[in-house]
């Protein structure tokens, strides 16, 4: 959530809980009771509506990651060389793009990335 929605929610909350106070010393319990009532259910619908509003049936994703213009990376003797990007526990969703990576290289025993290793 951005800061300015942070600040808006406490606020927002801060007013209501005020008058909420408010309405309790100003009618008797029974009428603030039916009133916090109303309130109460107006404000589920008004959550329901801005969760069904703001989804817009879009399906989260996760992070976006690009790799542009790496180097080489040459791994030997059972070693790891990555110029790239390694993430490990990738079970999200990723994007994932790659633009002009360089040359990786191995003797055999070795593990050379220079591009995106998703595991």
């Amino acid at each position: 959530m951005q800061g300015w929605k942070k600040t808006a929610l406490l606020a927002a909350s801060c007013v209501l809980i005020v008058a909420m106070v408010v309405v309790w010393f100003w009618v008797d319990l029974g009428t603030a009771d039916g009133i916090a009532s109303v309130i109460g259910a107006s404000a589920g619908v008004a959550g329901l509506a801005y969760a069904l509003i703001s989804s817009n049936g879009t399906q989260q994703t996760g992070p976006t990651l690009t790799v542009s213009k790496t180097g080489k990376a040459t791994a030997t003797g059972g070693g790891t060389a990555n110029t790239g990007i390694t993430m490990l526990g990738a079970g999200q969703q990723v994007q994932a793009r790659t633009d002009e990576t360089g040359d990786a290289e191995s003797d055999g025993s070795g593990d050379a990335n220079s591009g995106i290793r998703l595991t």
